[in-house]
């Protein structure tokens, strides 16, 4: 049972204050969540047990629990909302706040749709990306990228199937409730990683 704030009746009597307004929502997580359990790095289509994408296919907002949401969006997450994207050429979900973190799950439905393609693509030709790098999360290639000249944002693509790669990013200029505001590379990860562990228990 929370405990709450010093009673408004009790701080007026006392002359201390003269009106009471809501208390602050109470963090999920008694402490910051760890970074993500990242692996040595693999080749790009190298996919030893695929992914069945078919829960992301379906219900994508349903892979980030409560928990996973405050852990890579914002703690408290009351005020987070799910919002399902079903329009090509990117299928996924992406959880926000009005005026903070915006983080995506995506399902690229057009080229490109594999990091094969994305280590080829215009983009990556044309240096339109940080130096990137490559690791994997849960026994998958992965790549940790970045577009050139931005701070605020950070891409993760995981190679789920041999034919098709998630993409996970977080936008946002100031995070004030997320974890990984100094790290926006580490969250993106994290969020990479709960939703492939989600998937692959589904």
């Amino acid at each position: 049972m929370k405990t709450p704030a010093l009673g408004c009746a009790v701080l007026v009597a006392a002359g201390l204050l003269t009106g009471c307004g809501p208390s602050t929502p109470e963090r999920v997580l008694a402490q910051p969540p760890a970074p993500a359990q990242t692996g040595a790095p693999l080749p790009l289509d190298q996919v030893d047990q695929p992914l069945d994408l078919t829960k992301f296919d379906t219900d994508p907002c349903s892979l980030l629990t409560k928990d996973q949401v405050a852990a890579v969006v914002a703690d408290p997450p009351n005020d987070v909302s799910a919002m399902r994207r079903a329009t090509p050429p990117i299928f996924g979900c992406s959880w926000g706040t009005p005026l903070g973190a915006n983080a995506t799950a995506s399902k690229p439905a057009k080229r490109p749709q594999t990091l094969t393609e994305l280590a080829e693509s215009p983009a990556r030709k044309g240096d339109m990306f940080e130096p990137w790098t490559e690791t994997s999360i849960e026994g998958l290639p992965a790549i940790v990228y970045r577009q050139r000249g931005s701070t605020d944002d950070c891409s993760v693509a995981v190679q789920v199937t041999d034919r098709q790669m998630l993409t996970f990013q977080i936008f946002g200029k100031e995070l004030p409730r997320n974890y990984w505001a100094n790290d926006r590379c580490g969250g993106v990860a994290k969020m990479a990683e709960a939703v492939i562990g989600n998937l692959r228990r589904n």
